[in-house]
């Protein structure tokens, strides 16, 4: 088997006026900087004096981790082109929560688990031609057969938010999940100030907006096609 590469000819920009994910129908432009402002007045803490910085920080994270979980909204889309001979490529982001899809010259390649490409692989190994197949393994996907063409591969994924380390960052979900940030936050505080009343009623309203705006998401992806973002160095 050929070694794993990065990818064929130099890569392509998609989308270059649309830096921050654009998804959901709406971009991210709230930063946890808001989040801190709308946390703090509401917990009467303006301060600061009881909810530090790295607190939010690190609640933010855990938001925005909790909400692309559940809902699965950061969208991207990877485009390189495919090399003669070559079956093996890395995936383009370490970001990756979900492959949605695989396409190859335009045309959707079926996924198969790893012991049945095993399979596959045994019988069409020597063979060359358009995908029929890809399988995943160790932070790269194969195509079977060997691809004997420069063709498009586009990838169709769902990221992990990007980590949040400064106030100053922008939030990866779309602005309109901003209240969802917060709820989730503030229940973080209230169960660090031990009361139980208010943790409880935040988690009912987190619980019930992320539902309600993933219904939404799926439907809206039913009636129209989403808007993705570039992936790093693949597009």
């Amino acid at each position: 088997m050929a070694d794993v590469i990065d990818g064929g000819n130099a890569f392509s920009t998609f989308e270059e006026d649309a830096p921050n994910y654009v998804g959901s129908f709406s971009g991210a432009s709230r930063t946890v900087q808001d989040v801190a402002l709308s946390v703090r007045r509401q917990f009467g803490d303006d301060a600061g004096v009881q909810i530090e910085d790295q607190d939010i920080i690190r609640w933010v994270n855990e938001a925005q981790d909790v909400i692309v979980n559940r809902n699965r909204i950061l969208k991207a889309r990877s485009v390189v082109t495919s090399i003669r001979g070559q079956a093996r490529y890395r995936w383009p982001d370490e970001r990756i929560l979900q492959v949605e899809s695989i396409h190859y010259d335009g045309i959707a390649i079926p996924n198969v688990p790893f012991p049945e490409a095993e399979r596959w692989f045994s019988e069409n190994s020597t063979l060359s031609g358009p995908p029929q197949v890809w399988y995943e393994w160790a932070g790269a996907f194969t195509f079977v057969p060997t691809p004997d063409a420069e063709k498009e591969i586009e990838l169709y994924l769902t990221l992990k938010p990007t980590l949040i380390a400064n106030l100053s960052d922008t939030l990866s979900v779309p602005d309109k999940y901003f209240s969802d940030v917060v709820r989730y936050v503030m229940l973080q505080a209230y169960e660090m100030d031990e009361d139980w009343d208010a943790v409880k009623t935040k988690q009912q309203q987190f619980d019930a907006s992320v539902n309600e705006l993933g219904e939404e998401e799926r439907t809206a992806q039913n009636m129209t096609y989403p808007v993705i973002q570039c992936v790093d160095d693949w597009c």
